[in-house]
């Protein structure tokens, strides 16, 4: 096999490996990211937008029943040029029973499409949510959430 051969075989083995990872980032749900049995709950959903009102993604809440835990997760639905990464975050408070009276766990990073998720047990008790986007260029930001106690499974 000659190297020309050799080098359009990879590029063409690349250039389909490069166009399907798009496809397949569009198939991402939250309750794919968060894992089996995981659901959006009522109030489970907020918009994160910048200072002008424009949309940059959305922050999830969901549950599993089952087990009793939380789950967060902010998709990013603006992307600037490039499909360039984007700094983003998900937090979740836990309200609880012992003191300190609520645990809290955030992940952030730069991350293409979405943030790892957040997960904390919360059976029976409420919870607050929350998540961010920003990016360097084009400089917008934004912060979408519930700042207020809810979903306390009662």
């Amino acid at each position: 096999m000659s190297a020309k051969t050799i080098v359009a075989a990879y590029l063409l083995v690349a250039g389909t490996l490069a166009t399907a990872a798009p496809a397949q980032a569009a198939t991402e749900t939250p309750q794919s990211v968060c894992g089996s049995g995981f659901r959006v709950v009522k109030d489970g959903v907020r918009t994160i937008k910048d200072r002008q009102g424009v949309e940059l993604g959305k922050v999830f809440l969901l549950y599993n029943r089952r087990t009793g835990y939380n789950c967060v997760v902010t998709f990013r639905t603006l992307f600037d040029t490039g499909h360039a990464k984007t700094r983003m975050s998900a937090t979740l408070t836990v309200q609880t029973t012992t003191p300190p009276l609520t645990s809290s766990k955030t992940t952030s990073g730069v991350y293409s499409r979405h943030t790892k998720p957040v997960k904390l047990f919360a059976r029976g008790l409420c919870v607050k949510y929350s998540g961010t986007i920003q990016s360097v260029t084009p400089a917008w930001a934004g912060k979408g959430g519930r700042d207020k106690w809810g979903n306390c499974g009662r």
